[in-house]
């Protein structure tokens, strides 16, 4: 792709030409080797026709285009021609938009960070603040990395448990999809031999399998219906804030399960308050985006009485063992984080430390899923089979 450009060279005489680079990005990395700053940059090429099926945005996309940001901004690229090189990078039609405004905002004299925060891109709020406090400190950078190495973690955390969960769904839909597969195919070739004549002589597990598939077969449309109903149901019940808190807090209470989820959501809350607080965010702003990006409606509520002590004049370390939210070790870890000024570093360390466990925790919840999933859909098989050897074999002897 061709790029025409004008500007100043070191000696400070005007340059202007043509070069060619595969996006904006390379182009402006280009003029910096050749010592020319640039004031005007432009593509040679029109832009692909728009698309009738635009790409969603993922999380990635803007991982992606935060990181080329950060590069940039660290190549000691001002924040203007960094932005302004990013609205023609080739990412995703939302954040090219989204980098248009910025860029128009940036020329207003608006901050990055309003201008960002008004970008309608879906960004945390811990990235935003991260932002702020990186234009205060200086380091816009450092910022702009711990809030993209944030939002990788939250995108292998979920991804980790995607991968986990394929396979137990996979063997489930399977087992459901041989049952039904037995009452429709199998079955009904069986229940002739349910009649007047020889259904009372008949093991009451035998008539029980042949009167559902019967049942079934003669009333799918009405199972169907329920099906679609209770699913129904199911969806809007958990669109409802008060019905999403109470399963998900019974959830964390179950074993293995809640253990996993907890030390999951810890190690997020860690490492966010890590982030925030290398950034030199305020302390109690710090607690407050951190809580705020738990799961678990207890665990923030207790997080809330934490923020609630600390505020009162409490140290962190001490609210977080009245009110029992960490185990010993990481409350060890933030006091030892308090007594030598490197909180950030502790807390990095705890959500190392709780990454870990929650990995163990889902290897052996996925050890436990499989092979329950396996005996419960084998058994449900077995008991059917059973239920048609036992009429097979009823019906022979009765003909003895």
């Amino acid at each position: 792709m061709k790029f025409a450009y004008d500007g100043f060279d070191a000696q400070g005489e005007r340059q202007s030409g043509l070069l060619e680079a595969a996006s904006k990005v390379e182009a402006l990395r280009e003029l910096q080797r050749k010592a020319i700053t640039p004031i005007e940059l432009k593509p040679q090429e029109s832009r692909k026709a728009p698309r009738l099926l635009a790409r969603p945005l993922a999380r990635q996309h803007i991982v992606q285009a935060l990181n080329e940001l950060t590069r940039l901004i660290e190549s000691e690229v001002s924040i203007a021609e960094s932005i302004e090189a990013m609205t023609d990078a080739g990412h995703h039609e939302r954040i090219d938009h989204a980098f248009v405004g910025i860029a128009r905002a940036l020329q207003h004299g608006e901050s990055f960070s309003a201008a960002l925060a008004a970008s309608g891109l879906p960004l945390p709020d811990y990235l935003l603040h991260l932002v702020r406090a990186g234009e205060l400190t200086g380091d816009l950078a450092g910022a702009l990395k711990r809030a993209q190495e944030k939002m990788e973690y939250d995108e292998r955390t979920a991804n980790e448990l995607r991968n986990a969960l394929t396979y137990p769904i996979i063997l489930v839909l399977a087992g459901i999809a041989a049952v039904l597969l037995m009452f429709v195919v199998v079955v009904p070739k069986f229940s002739g031999m349910l009649d007047k004549n020889n259904a009372t002589e008949m093991p009451w597990l035998a008539t029980a399998v042949l009167s559902s598939g019967t049942w079934f077969n003669a009333n799918w449309e009405i199972l169907l219906g329920c099906l679609i109903a209770a699913v129904a149901s199911g969806l809007a019940a958990l669109r409802q804030p008060a019905i999403r808190t109470l399963l998900t807090n019974w959830v964390t209470r179950l074993p293995v399960i809640g253990t996993w989820l907890t030390e999951t959501d810890m190690a997020s809350w860690s490492y966010t308050l890590s982030a925030m607080l290398a950034c030199k965010v305020e302390l109690l702003a710090a607690l407050s985006l951190s809580t705020a990006a738990m799961r678990i409606p207890r665990r923030r509520a207790a997080m809330q009485e934490v923020i609630r002590q600390v505020r009162a004049g409490k140290s962190v370390s001490s609210a977080l063992e009245e009110t029992h939210t960490l185990n010993r070790t990481g409350i060890n870890l933030v006091k030892v984080g308090e007594r030598t000024g490197r909180a950030a570093e502790m807390l990095a360390s705890l959500a190392n430390l709780y990454e870990e466990n929650s990995k163990n925790r889902m290897k052996k919840l996925m050890a436990l899923i499989e092979p329950v999933a396996i005996l419960l859909i084998g058994s449900v098989i077995g008991v059917i089979i059973l239920g048609i050897i036992l009429a097979i074999t009823s019906v022979n002897d009765m003909a003895i």
